[in-house]
């Protein structure tokens, strides 16, 4: 969902505004046109425009957004485990999925830009720190949906007699996005699905094939990302990236490599080669939302 007014640096008069009407639009399009689900950034400053650039805030809008739908799973990519305590995100939790009547889906992260941390005076801690806090937030969150009494004691948090009704059923799906070797290991250990980077289609199935000895025979999801510049031809698609992108170079390489970038029938092609390679679930990124979702589910053979 638009919540940051586009994913690339670039800024055109065609990106829309900040708001939460138009994400409400955008949401309610993506229902009406039969996308599986609808996912919010978890940010207090703008990532990719500038902290001085308009945000939504991830809970309260998602929470909104679950009111007014009603098919579509909603989600987060992905909640900062640096910016709600563990037991009150469980208890935030169990009542999203009752608001969403079950369609919530937990993914979580460890966070990774520090500005907005030290902009809201959050504590910040090195790489693999963040991520042991959000293994034992984690561990705390699924114990609170699915014990009567929750007792809690390790390195960062202490819970005692905790107790939370009503709790969610079933408890939701958690995701978890990362890819440090700390990451995997609480991918393997807790989550239900692991939230990757953007790939190419081999550099996805290395990613599958690197994690799945780790598994010894458990089955998780795989889910990715991809930007989507999509034209009549492949010219006109590549045109809309630069212009989405200033032309920066590097952008455009990783974009082309990891994106969703060409014609309708080359975007399908490229959805194809992703699911073949192991992916469960792909995240669609649009610069220009109501339009390019219309657009896309109308040209795009599935």
């Amino acid at each position: 969902m638009p919540v940051y007014g586009g994913w690339l640096r670039g800024k055109t008069k065609e990106e829309p505004e900040v708001t939460f009407e138009y994400v409400k639009t955008a949401a309610l399009q993506a229902e009406e046109l039969g996308f599986d689900s609808i996912w919010i950034p978890d940010h207090l400053l703008n990532p990719i425009k500038g902290e001085r650039a308009p945000c939504l805030e991830a809970w309260t809008t998602l929470t909104a957004l679950a009111a007014v739908t009603q098919r579509v799973k909603v989600a987060h990519t992905t909640i900062c485990q640096g910016f709600r305590y563990p037991a009150v995100l469980a208890k935030m939790s169990a009542t999203l999925a009752d608001v969403s009547k079950g369609r919530f889906i937990l993914s979580m992260g460890a966070g990774w830009f520090k500005r907005e941390f030290e902009a809201y005076e959050t504590p910040w801690h090195d790489h693999d720190t963040r991520v042991a806090r959000t293994r034992e937030q984690i561990e705390i969150i699924k114990s609170f949906w699915t014990k009567e009494t929750t007792n809690y004691n390790s390195t960062f948090f202490k819970i005692r007699d905790g107790v939370l009704e009503p709790k969610p059923n079933p408890p939701p799906e958690i995701w978890y996005g990362g890819e440090s070797e700390a990451s995997k290991k609480l991918v393997v250990d807790l989550a239900d699905c692991w939230l990757m980077r953007g790939s190419s289609p081999e550099g996805l199935r290395q990613k599958i094939e690197s994690i799945q000895p780790l598994l010894r025979g458990r089955k998780i999801q795989y889910a990715l990302p991809a930007l989507v510049f999509l034209g009549e031809t492949d010219e006109e698609a590549k045109n809309k990236l630069k212009k989405f992108s200033a032309g920066d170079p590097k952008v455009l390489d990783s974009v082309l490599e990891t994106g969703l970038v060409g014609t309708p029938e080359m975007i399908a092609e490229r959805i194809q080669a992703l699911e073949e390679a192991g992916t469960d679930h792909l995240l669609l990124q649009f610069s220009q939302t109501v339009e390019d979702l219309v657009y896309f589910a109308e040209k795009v053979p599935l």
